[in-house]
């Protein structure tokens, strides 16, 4: 079915009830596939344990520079990306470190904020993709 693409999570109830799923473009389609491989981590797919990223492995170690863990993240992502998403072309996989406060008055809570940047041509349209996401490791609190 090469053109259709459908949005996750399926709602299963509009099937249930005859309806069509939820479709969605190719780029969307891309996105949550790139979304999907940065979550997951490595052997947590139990019928593909090479889908996913080593980034949660390394969750807890708060040893890591600031750019070396930028520099595993973006090997890892762009090593999981080529292999998992045929449908781009992968340019380039940027990543950035932060750290940041989610605490409430009276507590801090540092984390680190990783922001990913994927870069890279749509095979199907030849149109440029840019996904962008972040999320927070390092369970520092203080």
């Amino acid at each position: 079915m090469r053109g259709i693409y459908y949005k996750i999570p399926i709602d299963f109830g509009m099937i249930v009830n005859k309806k069509d799923a939820e479709k969605i473009s190719i780029d969307n389609s891309i996105s949550q596939q790139i979304f999907l491989i940065s979550t997951t981590a490595l052997g947590e797919c139990k019928f593909d344990e090479t889908f996913g990223t080593e980034i949660w492995e390394m969750d807890f170690d708060l040893l890591k520079s600031d750019n070396t863990l930028k520099e595993f993240i973006a090997g890892s992502m762009k090593k999981s990306i080529v292999l998992h998403e045929k449908r781009l072309l992968l340019e380039d996989v940027e990543v950035s470190v932060r750290d940041h406060n989610l605490g409430s008055s009276g507590k801090s809570r540092m984390k680190k904020r990783v922001v990913i940047s994927v870069k890279g041509q749509v095979l199907e349209t030849n149109r440029p993709f840019l996904f962008q996401n972040s999320f927070f490791v390092g369970p520092l609190s203080y």
